[in-house]
């Protein structure tokens, strides 16, 4: 894979080659009114989905057809598109990080889209971008916007660390994992986490018990066993280096969408994310999941954790599994990273 730096210095002379029209023709009221929600939202509620969290700090891309539309600083400037397809992501134009949306009428006319880091336009990510149904809710479509923004405060804040951890067999891991799959008892396994996290993300304790924390992380471990008995220790651990990495990127955007819709008061777009957790879906978005879910009971377990996450070469997982040690009264004590 490419690294994130040559990607985007690609993509920043595309941006750099298209031309910029200050006008407001042609974008619909609703992705006005959309955005200007998604803004509201930094009266103080940002605050409660991720630190230093605003989506006024980055353009914002709105694709309608033939144009996007970038919203940024009080007005609009239209220019054609820079991606060769539809796509939801983040990505730099020059010094400024931009965020890329499909407009709402496209999205509810898609049955998916392109979404997440990319080494290029030949290898996107296709991901279903609906939780229950084909159209997408006002408030799901600004939790989306939110899940992107988080790239973009990814690329802006850890771009080092990301390139690093970015650089290998990306594709070659994907390819081997997507066969090893279909092996019945890895496909338990996965059904025996995401109903361990599930029980552990709904349970009504205030403190998750550490015993149960345990058993899925216990869990998680007997899957990357079976990983290495079929493909050997080395392929086992860069399996495992990936699932790490994909939790810790798109698991915390996908908490950031869930977070969002609490901002919103939507309590059932928030239902539906808690839902999803139960799904085993082939590829990679079983792991947008996991790491959602390891996030909304670090909110729980371990105070600091997001300001502790990117700086010290942590995972999702690691951190929880040192909440659960440091829990040893049955979950009753917090794990706080700073101490």
């Amino acid at each position: 894979m490419k690294t994130f730096k040559i990607i985007y210095i690609i993509i920043g002379v595309m941006l750099a080659a298209g031309v910029l029209i200050s006008s407001l023709a042609g974008l619909p009221e609703k992705d006005r009114e959309l955005y200007e929600t998604a803004c509201s939202l930094e009266d103080g509620r940002t605050d409660s989905i991720w630190p230093g969290l605003g989506i006024s700090d980055y353009p914002v891309a709105l694709r309608k057809g033939n144009t996007e539309y970038v919203l940024f600083n009080g007005s609009v400037d239209k220019r054609r598109p820079v991606l060769p397809v539809i796509a939801c992501t983040a990505y730099p134009a020059g010094d400024t990080i931009n965020v890329f949306m499909p407009c709402k009428s496209v999205m509810d006319s898609l049955g998916q889209i392109v979404e997440g880091f990319s080494s290029g336009s030949e290898s996107f990510l296709i991901g279903q971008f609906s939780i229950e149904s084909k159209r997408m809710s006002d408030n799901q479509y600004v939790a989306l916007l939110y899940h992107e923004t988080m790239h973009a405060l990814q690329l802006s804040r850890y771009e080092d660390l990301l390139t690093e951890m970015a650089d290998w067999g990306e594709e070659d891991v994907e390819e081997m994992m997507a066969e090893l799959e279909s092996d019945s008892s890895i496909q338990a396994l996965y059904k025996e986490q995401s109903e361990l996290l599930y029980r552990l993300v709904i349970s009504e304790e205030i403190v998750p018990d550490a015993d149960d924390i345990r058993e899925y992380i216990k869990t998680r471990e007997e899957t990357l066993e079976v990983f290495r008995r079929h493909a050997g220790d080395r392929q086992g651990d860069m399996i495992g280096a990936y699932i790490d990495m994909t939790e810790l990127l798109e698991g915390t955007a996908s908490y950031v969408e869930a977070k969002t819709a609490l901002a919103l008061n939507d309590s059932e777009l928030y239902e539906q994310y808690l839902s999803s957790l139960q799904e085993t879906l082939p590829g990679r978005e079983k792991y947008y999941k996991s790491g959602m879910g390891i996030c909304l009971l670090l909110d729980r377990m371990s105070p600091g954790w997001k300001d502790e996450l990117f700086g010290h070469g942590l995972t999702l997982a690691g951190m929880l599994e040192k909440a659960a040690e440091v829990s040893d009264d049955g979950g009753k004590e917090v794990y706080d990273t700073a101490g």
